[in-house]
């Protein structure tokens, strides 16, 4: 008996269920037509730019200093004066330079004639020395002539041995003598010592004198670039003393070239590269746009308060003068821009299949048991990798229920991002879930279930 109604209660139930499932689909369908909040994938611009504020300053900026002290004689320009390249800045006094050039010319011509003169005394010794040995050479070859005659007639027994005796000894005296002679050829190198050290003393004499002349050239100060005074820091008639730094003068700078030192965000530093366009405002002009490009980022951050930024230098023409040093500029930095392109909402990339789930429990069961293996930091480091490679997934609306898609995407800016893979025209992509329907689906399964309580299980 026990058999048989086991048999009969399973029996009504899958009768039952058959039977309620049409009527289950049937209210979900009816309760909300389209659960989500859709996007349609149309062309359009992409304005992708990062925002920032900087401080304009000269592109090339020189601070004219002096290198030796002295008092300011002569000061010509001033605050907001226009220079040229070597024009003249400033003149200190000269008396004491001209004073010390006069010194050491008058060195360098002591020296100069020091060296005449050891020159002169080298050259007579030579003369004296070379005339004592050709007389001396020529006395030898006299006196050796003899002994050579006296020997063969000693010889021949035609002298006596007192003469033979006599022409030898003179003989011996003469080559002592020319010996004793071509010694003091020696002595002309001592003297040629002297001239070396009479060079010396011209050459340190010449180097003095072109220091001295340096001294006097760099009393003179002129003008390094050409450009416009910007900042003045002595006044004629003060004393300015060069010993351990140049005391600055004045600065000068180059106002139609300027830049913008632009500090960015390390979150936006990796998109930003050098030839972007950039516009920018400044509060002086505040209806006027600048535009000019970046050329240079710098790799050294400058940390504050925990926020890391990076400097971007942005040049830009000032032919008008309209730019001035020190402004605030409001940047825009423009990473890209493109007209009539597909575009949708990024925010399509941030709906996950829990949040689908909320509305169609059915849909990704056959992948909650491999997403339930990989943990939490493995998904979000696979996510941000596969959005830096500019890929992602998405849901879309197609025939009455949502799909996953996976889409190729370039351009991002606040809003869209350009659809280069994926998706086509016309598409509509689920950015959102609407509330009542989550809540209707809930209610759904609460009348689901009371319903089948009642009708088939006798209201247990």
């Amino acid at each position: 008996m026990k058999k048989y109604l086991f048999w009969a209660s399973t029996v009504i139930l899958l009768v039952g269920f058959f039977w309620v499932r049409p009527q289950i689909f049937a209210v979900k369908e009816s309760a909300v037509s389209i659960p989500f909040q859709l996007a349609e994938v149309k062309k359009g611009e992409i304005f992708a730019r990062v925002t920032t504020t900087g401080t304009v300053n000269p592109v090339l900026s020189v601070t004219v200093s002096t290198q030796v002290s002295g008092t300011i004689k002569e000061l010509p320009v001033d605050v907001n004066s226009r220079v040229k390249k070597g024009q003249l800045i400033a003149r200190l006094d000269q008396d004491l330079f001209k004073a010390e050039m006069l010194q050491v010319q008058a060195r360098l011509e002591d020296a100069l004639a020091n060296l005449v003169r050891e020159k002169a005394g080298v050259k007579m010794q030579k003369d004296q020395i070379d005339a004592s040995i050709a007389a001396t050479k020529a006395s030898y070859k006299n006196v050796k002539q003899k002994y050579k005659r006296a020997s063969e007639l000693y010889r021949r027994e035609l002298i006596s041995k007192d003469d033979y005796e006599t022409a030898k000894a003179e003989w011996e005296m003469g080559k002592s003598r020319l010996k004793e002679t071509s010694a003091r050829i020696d002595e002309t190198k001592v003297k040629e010592a002297n001239i070396m050290a009479a060079e010396a003393q011209v050459k340190r004499a010449r180097a003095e004198l072109k220091m001295a002349q340096i001294q006097l050239n760099r009393s003179v100060v002129r003008a390094p670039i050409s450009g416009i005074v910007i900042e003045k820091n002595v006044e004629a008639g003060q004393t300015v003393a060069a010993s351990l730094q140049s005391p600055p003068l004045v600065t000068i700078a180059d106002l139609t070239k300027m830049k913008v030192d632009a500090w960015v965000d390390e979150a936006d530093i990796g998109r930003v590269k050098v030839g972007q366009k950039v516009r920018f405002q400044v509060d002086s002009y505040p209806s006027r746009i600048f535009k000019g490009r970046v050329v240079r980022i710098y790799p050294s951050p400058q940390i504050q308060n925990n926020v890391v930024t990076y400097d971007t230098e942005i040049h830009v023409g000032n032919e008008d003068l309209a730019l001035k040093p020190g402004m605030t500029a409001n940047v825009t930095i423009i990473l890209a821009r493109k007209n009539d392109v597909l575009i949708s909402p990024h925010t399509a990339l941030r709906i996950q299949r829990r949040d689908i789930r909320k509305v169609y429990p059915e849909i990704g069961e056959e992948h909650r048991t491999e997403h339930r293996r990989t943990s939490l930091e493995e998904r979000a480091a696979r996510a941000r990798r596969r959005f830096l490679e500019g890929k992602g997934r998405v849901w879309v609306y197609r025939n009455g229920k949502p799909e996953r898609v996976h889409i190729r995407f370039g351009a991002t800016d606040a809003r869209s991002m350009e659809i280069v893979d994926g998706l086509g025209e016309g598409d509509k992509v689920v950015v959102g879930i609407l509330t009542e329907s989550v809540k209707s689906q809930t209610r759904s399964r609460g009348r689901r279930a009371s319903w089948i309580r009642r009708r088939i299980l006798g209201g247990f």
